[in-house]
């Protein structure tokens, strides 16, 4: 009766398998909505982990005039880099994005991209991550269309007999559009 009993369960368990990688394939859809006593809004999410994709939108409302905010965010994953966008159009109707490539390397990774501000104004993004034995660096700088450093910041740590010391130092202001979601 035993072998039996593990048989049931063992089926059980491949068919709860198959169906969770089946459930596991589909894109996923959530979509939220708010309606507060200033604004109201809506939230629409889609991930597909199968093609490494994910995508939110959102739209606000303002209710004393009618104004409308909104803002797209974009990820995707291919074999050794993740791609990421973002739009933001603000209230008054001013947009500001910004793209950015991470690629993976043997030691750690690099980062590209490029950013608009709401004012047009343009800028590159640049950085990397290293890992070595004993921790890690990693650097980002924005630089403006006139080639200045605008923004940038570096950090590290190392371990050493016990300890780890982290090092961050940083120019210039240090907010910039969220990439992550």
């Amino acid at each position: 009766m035993t072998g039996r009993f593990c048989t049931i369960i063992g089926g059980a368990a491949i068919g709860t398998l198959l169906f969770a990688t089946a459930a596991m394939a589909e894109p996923r859809t959530q979509t939220r909505s708010f309606d507060g006593p200033r604004a109201s809004g809506m939230e629409s999410r889609t991930i597909d982990r199968q093609a490494g994709t994910a995508s939110r939108d959102r739209l606000v409302t303002r209710r004393s005039d009618g104004a409308t905010a909104s803002s797209r965010f974009d990820r995707s994953r291919s074999d050794g880099s993740v791609t990421r966008s973002l739009e933001q159009t603000g209230f008054a109707g001013r947009t500001r994005s910004a793209a950015t490539t991470r690629t993976l390397t043997e030691t750690g990774s690099v980062l590209s991209g490029t950013a608009t501000g709401r004012g047009g104004e343009t800028y590159a993004i640049a950085g990397e991550r290293v890992r070595t034995d004993n921790g890690y660096s990693a650097s980002r700088a924005v630089t403006n269309s006139a080639g200045e450093v605008v923004s940038s910041r570096y950090a590290s740590l190392v371990r050493e007999n016990g300890t780890a010391t982290r090092t961050v130092e940083t120019t210039g202001p240090q907010r910039r559009p969220r990439l992550r979601d």
